[in-house]
């Protein structure tokens, strides 16, 4: 009777510990780091929950997913989120904290290049796999940039017609 006490306990503390773990959130560079993004991408409804406050749990926030286990930011659906009368240079630097960033969807956000005084385009978006550039302002150009990205594997694009391209990048 003993045993199967002491097995209960112990189930008990592991579902605590393994819940406690879910709630500590995001790391906090990261978290930092999406702050600092949501000056570009600066749509107030739909980035509402993006909030300067430390302990905030970022992988819980709309438009970013996290990995479970490392809780690093993976994905960010950042989609029509730049709210701005004018075009925008968005700065890679940014994105550096984000180490294991697989997908970034920046849809409909008048980008017209990317900004890498810093760092280099490749060392801040190192690990990514998927980018959809749909309907913002590029030019052909960005392609010589975004061969730099080893890991990508797919591109999506449009052309001025809006004509979609994906691409398989490491063929270009």
């Amino acid at each position: 009777m003993e045993a199967k006490s002491f097995w209960v306990r112990l189930t008990t503390l592991v579902f605590i510990i393994r819940g406690w773990r879910q709630t500590v959130g995001c790391l906090e560079q990261e978290r930092i780091a999406l702050f600092q993004l949501k000056a570009f991408f600066n749509h107030p409804a739909e980035l509402k929950d993006w909030v300067n406050v430390k302990g905030s749990n970022c992988c819980q926030w709309k438009r970013v997913e996290c990995n479970i286990t490392s809780k690093r930011v993976i994905d960010l659906f950042l989609d029509s989120t730049h709210q701005s009368n004018s075009n925008g240079y968005l700065n890679v630097s940014l994105f550096l904290p984000f180490e294991e960033l697989k997908s970034l969807y920046l849809r409909n956000n008048k980008i017209t290049d990317f900004v890498d005084n810093k760092v280099s385009l490749s060392s801040a978006l190192n690990n990514l796999e998927f980018l959809d550039l749909t309907n913002n302002y590029f030019n052909d150009s960005i392609l010589l940039k975004l061969k730099s990205l080893t890991n990508l594997k797919v591109l999506i694009e449009s052309e001025i017609f809006n004509t979609f391209k994906v691409r398989k990048c490491n063929r270009y």
